[in-house]
């Protein structure tokens, strides 16, 4: 079985979302492993010196296997290629994204993909997304990865969960990216740019 992964942002020395990534850890270690010895966190990672964003990567399997700090910086995205595979399963984050990897070699001149799973859109390769429809944002309910900042900005709000299906994508004005390492609202595109 291949390991399992969290991606922790850190910036100005402070870890974001650790609440989150707990309890999707430590689910995942009860559901694979029968663990019921909390993780925490908190209590595992160094924050301090890293003032500058970083990803914190923490693999683990019942117990944590390593932790490594890696400066991040975003990868603009300017364009998405629409791809259908209504197999693919990734709801548990493991380390091994080799079927995703895979769809994204179809992304031709795109910069990314938007993945579709029975006519119904999903996530990109690495990001939850939100669509704008002129006064709030939606994000599938279809996602392939409920991930951490996504729930943090349902939980506030900022971001509605609703069916998106692909015949409803261009009656959206535009659509976010988002992942634990990438604020909501810091790459936004027309949904001119999201391609068949």
């Amino acid at each position: 079985m291949s390991p399992f992964i969290e991606t922790i942002k850190i910036e100005g020395g402070k870890a974001f979302n650790t609440d989150f990534h707990n309890q999707r850890m430590n689910l995942t270690r009860s559901h694979f492993f029968r663990k019921t010895t909390h993780i925490n966190i908190n209590n595992i990672i160094e924050t301090t010196p890293y003032k500058k964003r970083t990803k914190c990567r923490i693999i683990y399997n019942e117990n944590i296997i390593s932790i490594e700090y890696i400066p991040y910086q975003i990868q603009p995205v300017t364009s998405l290629k629409l791809i259908e595979d209504n197999t693919l399963q990734y709801q548990w984050k493991k380390l091994d994204r080799e079927a995703i990897t895979r769809l994204s070699s179809y992304r031709q001149d795109c910069d990314d993909i938007l993945i579709l799973k029975n006519g119904m859109v999903t996530d990109t390769s690495i990001c939850n997304i939100a669509l704008f429809d002129g006064k709030k944002w939606i994000t599938p309910n279809t996602p392939l990865l409920k991930g951490t900042q996504r729930e943090n900005l349902l939980k506030q709000k900022i971001i509605q969960e609703a069916p998106i299906n692909v015949k409803d994508i261009y009656k959206y004005e535009q659509i976010c990216l988002f992942n634990a390492m990438i604020n909501f609202k810091e790459i936004v595109l027309p949904t001119t740019k999201i391609y068949i």
